[in-house]
């Protein structure tokens, strides 16, 4: 009879260690990063500082512009003293400490000078 006892008891408890183990807490997962899209015209850009102020209807939007930050007119690589003012544009950014931190910039290419490119 004891034994039995003591076997019931060995087992309730194991159970309750493997409920435990098997509800352990799973790690939390990585804060996800806002992320926006922009499409406007450069008003201007400052190479030095590695800002762009793109104008978005009436008002202005300035974006910060990282050394990772992936700038392309059209499909080619380009430098942030490339992009040209009165262009049009599309900033792919994230939001950090406030400040928008531009991630992908695409300098659109007007379709006359595409055209005339590929000739």
């Amino acid at each position: 009879m004891k034994f039995s006892r003591v076997l019931i008891a060995v087992l309730a408890c194991s159970s309750f260690l493997f409920a435990q183990e098997a509800s352990s807490p799973k790690p939390a997962k990585a804060k996800k990063i806002a992320g926006s899209i922009i499409k406007g015209t450069v008003v201007s850009v400052d190479a030095i500082a590695s800002l762009i102020v793109v104008k978005v209807k009436k008002a202005d939007d300035t974006v910060s512009v990282e050394s990772s930050t992936k700038i392309m007119e059209g499909k080619k690589d380009i430098a942030i003293g490339d992009i040209k003012t009165d262009s049009k544009v599309t900033v792919i950014y994230k939001t950090l400490d406030g400040k928008k931190m531009a991630t992908k910039i695409i300098e659109t290419v007007p379709k006359t000078e595409s055209k005339a490119a590929a000739k």
